[in-house]
């Protein structure tokens, strides 16, 4: 479920604003929490999260993408984490109608070996 942040100011770029609410439960720190995130998720909470983020899908995509990978504020370090959550929680909706999809692998069974920054330059690995 969404919670409020209680910090003053903008967190996210202009026109943006109302995503904030989802900033506390999936601004995550890479892949594996965003994973884990999903999977501890019920489908109410993945289907919320995804109705609100999609309408905003194409405006994020285009802001980010006139940005460069390292050299992102922090506005828009946290709307490029919304957006890969976005990415993590959209098959689950869209093919599977469940956070643990089935006749998958148990993602135990595959532990990341590295685990690449979400907003280093591209080509760097840290």
């Amino acid at each position: 479920m969404a919670t409020s942040r209680k910090k003053t100011g903008s967190q996210l770029p202009k026109g943006f604003a109302a995503l904030e609410c989802w900033l506390d439960d999936w601004v995550l720190p890479d892949s594996s929490a965003r994973l884990d995130k999903r999977m501890r998720s019920s489908l109410d909470e993945l289907r919320a999260f995804y109705d609100s983020m999609l309408p905003h899908a194409d405006a994020a995509l285009a802001y980010l993408s006139q940005r460069q990978l390292g050299e992102l504020d922090e506005a828009a370090e946290r709307l490029l984490k919304l957006m890969l959550s976005l990415a993590e929680v959209g098959p689950a909706i869209e093919w599977y109608g469940t956070g643990n999809y089935p006749d998958a692998f148990d993602p135990k069974r595959f532990p990341l070996i590295v685990q690449l920054s979400d907003t280093a330059p591209q080509g760097a690995h840290a």
